[in-house]
């Protein structure tokens, strides 16, 4: 038995010294197929394998390229623990904010906090998924989540204005999802909600109706109304460090916002066409951006 636990451990560590070859050598290709052998090895009962090929991929890899936060995604999603788990998952939203995985990994730390009975924790990630993750698959369970935990923490007003949303953005097929959100709307109806929390995530409240109405006509005539929104964060020192990132990679970048949220925002275009394809490319620069209208606050 031990004989063969060790012939086991050392074809184990041999495969994931070629893995982490293969990576080093070609990063993009061989990291999804050693991802791909990884899952298979915790599907089928062999964790500590698939989690070994992880690893290898981990130190194979230099932190700078976008593979690296596809493996930290992989080692927390493949993690034996929900302590490792949660370390790569802040790994990724802190320190690989323009990442595509930033989406996912924000969902599975909300799953994380709400299982420990940290509402308010779970409601911030909740947040900023919905805030950054406008194509997300999970972005109606991600509103119906976000929407029981604040009414669980009585948090009516906002509680209300996120259902609003959530009943607008979920398609019609998804009938259970309806019904569930659906089950709030009475509590709703009954209450004096205040107006400035029924506007969306990282909005601001008007300052008047005539100077909303300026503002409003000021941002209709500029010749350039769209831009792209890559992050968010409650502190302005996060949103200035993945500025100052992304100024030096060459992007035309800046921060919004006088209060939180801060939102990290790259270009102004004249057609929501142009900001489409401007997204797209640096999706395939491994940036993920959405598409925002240019505000007031946004000069």
């Amino acid at each position: 038995m031990l004989r063969h636990a060790i012939r086991s451990s050392l074809l184990v560590c041999s495969v994931a010294a070629a893995a982490g070859a293969q990576v080093a050598a070609n990063p993009s290709s061989a990291a999804d197929s050693v991802f791909a052998r990884a899952r298979q090895l915790v599907a089928t009962g062999s964790g500590a394998a698939g989690r070994v090929l992880i690893d290898s991929v981990v130190a194979a890899t230099p932190p700078e390229s976008p593979t690296y936060a596809e493996a930290l995604y992989w080692r927390a999603s493949l993690a034996a623990s929900s302590a490792d788990a949660e370390r790569d998952f802040r790994l990724i939203i802190v320190d690989y904010p323009i990442s595509p995985r930033v989406g996912d990994a924000l969902f599975q730390l909300a799953q994380l906090e709400i299982a420990r009975g940290e509402r308010s924790a779970a409601s911030a990630h909740l947040d900023r998924f919905l805030l950054e993750s406008p194509e997300h698959p999970e972005r109606d369970r991600a509103g119906l989540m976000l929407v029981r935990l604040l009414f669980e923490q009585n948090e009516l007003p906002r509680g209300c204005s996120v259902l609003r949303r959530a009943l607008a953005q979920v398609p019609s097929e998804a009938v259970e999802t309806r019904n569930q959100l659906e089950y709030y709307s009475p509590r709703c109806a009954a209450a004096d909600v205040n107006p400035s929390a029924q506007l969306p995530v990282g909005s601001e409240p008007a300052r008047g109706g005539d100077t909303a109405r300026k503002d409003s006509a000021a941002a209709t005539r500029t010749k350039a109304p769209y831009t792209l929104q890559v992050a968010s964060y409650t502190k302005r020192s996060d949103a200035d460090a993945l500025a100052k990132r992304l100024k030096a990679r060459g992007f035309d970048v800046r921060v919004v916002g006088a209060s939180k949220p801060f939102r990290v925002r790259i270009g102004r275009y004249e057609t929501r066409a142009a900001a489409t394809a401007a997204a797209k490319r640096l999706k395939a620069n491994k940036i993920t951006a959405f598409v925002t209208d240019i505000g007031p606050d946004d000069k």
